[in-house]
Order: C-alpha cells, then structure tokens, then sequence
C-alpha cells in the first residue's frame, strides 16, 4: 500500500512538472481520498492551483496544511509567500515567524519574513531577519542584497557595499545587486567604481535607464532635463515601508511642516487641493482642515499605498508629472515638497500648474539650492539636481506665477551632511491684454 501511494506520488509529481496540470490534480486530490491529511499531497495540489492562477483554492488547501499538527513547512511557506501577494503583510510576518521557530535554519523564510517587516515599516526587525537568512542560507543572492539595502537605510554603506558585492559573487549576473552597488559606491564617492558598476548593469541590459541616469549624473554624459520616471518609481517603491520611519525619525525630515507654515497665509477654506508627488502623504494632516477636496499623486504606486492607510485624502492616483495633466477642476493650491530635486528643467511643468490653477491660486513648492550658474540648474551625483533661486523666480514670473514667499532652510540630510535649500509660495496673477488707443 505504502508503495502504490508513493508510486501515485511519483506519477503526480511528473505530471505537474511536464505540465498536465489536470493530470496531476486528478491525482492529487485521488490521494487526499485515502489520507486527507497528508501535508505532502495538499501542499502540492496548492501549486498546482497556483500554477492554474487558482489562488483561493491554492490558499484553502495551504491553510489545511498549515494547520496539521505538526504543519507542513512548505505549505507554510507557499502561504506565507501567497499573502505577501494579497499584501497581508502582518498575516505573512505571523507565518514566517512561526516557520523560523519551528526551524531556525529555514534561510528563505528569515529573508521573506525580513521583506515582510520592511513593508511594515519596521527596519530594525527587518535587518535583523536578513541577517540571520544569510547566515543560514549563505547562497541566496537575494538575501544578500536584501541586506545590504537594509544596512544602506541604516548608513552602513561599506557594509552595504560588501552585502552587495556578496551578492554579485553569488550570482554575477544579478542586475539589481550590481545597480545596488554602483549606488552605495556613488555615494562612498568611489566614482570609477560606481562607473563600473553601472556599465556593468548596462551591458546585461541596454534599456536600463536608471543605469544610464546615474552615469549622467557622474557627468559621464550629457543630463537628461529629469531623472527618468522609472527610477523614481523604483527608488521609492523599494524604500515604502520604511521611508516614514527613517526619513523623520533619522534624518530630521521638516520640509513638510516648514512650507506649510510658510504657505499658511494664504489659505482659505474650502479649497481644492493638490499634493503634487505626495508620497506618503506626510504633509497631508496639514492642509486637510483647509480643502474641500484633497488629491494626492506620486509615481510610486507603493508609497501611494501607504498615503491611503492615512485615510487623508479624497482621491490618489499614480501620476508622472511630466504627462499631459487632465485633472477635472483646476485647485486653488498646487503644493510639492522635495519632488522637483527630481527634475532638472522645470518650465514644462511650471506651465502644467500654471494652466491647472485658478487666478489668484497659489503654488508652494521646495528645491535644494544652487549658488549661481550659468544654466540656474545642475545634477549632482546625489542623483538629485538644485536649482537657482533666479532660476526658479524667473521661470515661475514666464509663466505667469508671481513670488509672494520665499525662505532659506535644511530641507534634509543627506550622507549625515545638511542638504540647502528655497521653500517658495507664489501666486498665479491675472494676464490682461496689451490695451492701446486705436489711432
């Protein structure tokens, strides 16, 4: 009998690798007939579900397995990864958590439950887990880049330079480690390393464009007039869960607070409000009291996930500045802290929230500061670019945008050094005709 059941194992098991997948749930659940508490064949009937895009019967059948006394540890495994999915975060870290005391030893758990905690925002936690996944699991590549943006969070860039190059030995064709890399080196000011590195992301894939961004930004080429949407989206999708955390908690973050005061004049109730790249929406409690509607945009889906848990703003939707703007109703308030670093030359966009404000709308926004130059703007190898305050004045007044405010303030911390930078307000003025007597 104990033949003939390992037998139907072996057949089921080869049907599901070549591809039948009917074949082999036929048989699968054939087994759990005669011993519907078998771990084995219900974990394997779950992938076969998940390999048919069948993900609630593929969680019904982990769940069960999960729950046997003792629990099957791949089923837990396969529902703990099934949850990140569904972004349950907190069910995922339970799962993980209760795998890793069961067995300690288990590396990609620790490494699962490590990402889990970072989009939860818990750092600590998950630096901790991606340290122990290494040490178990010595040859997961992706552990070891997990780690080394853990310590990256934490400015342990050497360290982080290590975890990353770790990961490179292990797999050295691994883009993300090898852009990870070039990152941390940028920012050790180990340029012609960093070069390398990018080079290297470029060579396995020539459609890189944060690659290709960052040597811009090392002055290896010509600057783009924004840095590409697509690193941005990435940066800020990778650093959601704990960008609240780290940024106020460590780096003293203000920007928010310090426009609104400067902008609070000028606000009057009942006004239609746009947080222009609102992240997650750490300015928003401020200007709430005073809209009547409240948008939130940003080109990162994932920060926009952590605005809504605010439950804050009327609407949020991903938005690339740069796109043709078709917002409904133009606002009465456009305000932007710390976006426009992202972008070199700002007239396209000036024009946008000039042509989506009502007359006499006000637009608050901060740059990081740039003595005089010839262009009024410059990308640094921060990947960020500064801007002149004649520049800013003078593209604001072409497009019709009027200076009312301005102020000098650290706007951030970058590398344990205080960042410079311009908070403006400026109003949008009426644009009369050129009225002349007729002769």
């Amino acid at each position: 009998m104990k033949d003939d059941i390992e037998d139907s194992f072996k057949k089921a098991t080869l049907a599901h690798k070549e591809g039948r997948l009917a074949e082999a749930e036929k048989a699968y659940l054939y087994m759990l007939t005669d011993n519907p508490d078998s771990g084995s064949a219900l974990n394997a009937l779950g992938t076969v579900y998940l390999d048919q895009c069948q993900m609630d019967k593929a969680k019904k059948v982990f769940e069960k397995a999960a729950n046997l006394n003792p629990p099957h540890l791949s089923a837990c495994y396969n529902l703990g990864r099934l949850k990140q999915v569904e972004k349950d975060y907190n069910g995922a870290i339970d799962i993980y958590s209760a795998i890793v005391k069961q067995e300690p030893r288990f590396g990609l758990a620790w490494n699962n439950l490590g990402v889990a905690y970072r989009e939860v925002g818990e750092p600590d936690e998950a630096i901790s887990c991606f340290r122990r996944a290494v040490a178990f699991a010595p040859d997961l590549a992706e552990a070891w880049n997990n780690l080394g943006v853990a310590q990256d969070e934490f400015h342990l860039i050497e360290n982080a330079s290590r975890s990353y190059k770790k990961a490179i030995e292990i797999k050295p064709d691994y883009t993300t480690a090898h852009f990870n890399l070039g990152v941390s080196l940028q920012k050790l000011e180990q340029f012609k390393e960093a070069e390398c590195q990018y080079n290297k992301v470029l060579e396995i894939n020539p459609d890189d464009e944060a690659a290709r961004f960052m040597l811009q930004s090392l002055g290896r080429a010509t600057p783009p007039d924004a840095v590409p949407a697509q690193h941005v989206s990435r940066i800020f999708d990778q650093c959601a869960g704990t960008f609240e955390k780290i940024l106020v908690n460590e780096l003293a973050y203000k920007t928010p607070e310090l426009l609104f005061n400067l902008v609070s004049p000028y606000l009057t109730k009942e006004m239609v409000v746009l947080d222009l790249g609102c992240g997650t929406g750490l300015g928003s409690q401020f200007y709430r009291p005073y809209a009547k509607s409240l948008i939130g945009v940003d080109v990162s889906s994932k920060m926009l996930q952590k605005a809504q848990e605010k439950n804050i703003y009327d609407e949020l939707m991903v938005f690339d500045i740069l796109q043709d703007w078709d917002f409904p109703t133009p606002f009465d308030l456009i305000y932007s802290s710390d976006v426009f670093v992202y972008f070199g030359n700002l007239d396209p966009i000036f024009q946008s929230i000039s042509s989506n404000l009502v007359c006499g709308g006000i637009i608050a926004l901060s740059v990081e500061k740039l003595e005089d130059n010839s262009t009024g703007y410059q990308l640094f190898p921060s990947g960020r670019y500064a801007h002149t305050q004649e520049y800013i004045e003078n593209c604001l007044r072409h497009h019709g945008l009027e200076p009312v405010e301005k102020s000098e303030s650290i706007i951030r911390k970058q590398s344990g050094k205080d960042v410079e930078g311009f908070l403006i307000v400026a109003k949008k003025t009426p644009v009369f005709p050129d009225i002349r007597s007729k002769r």
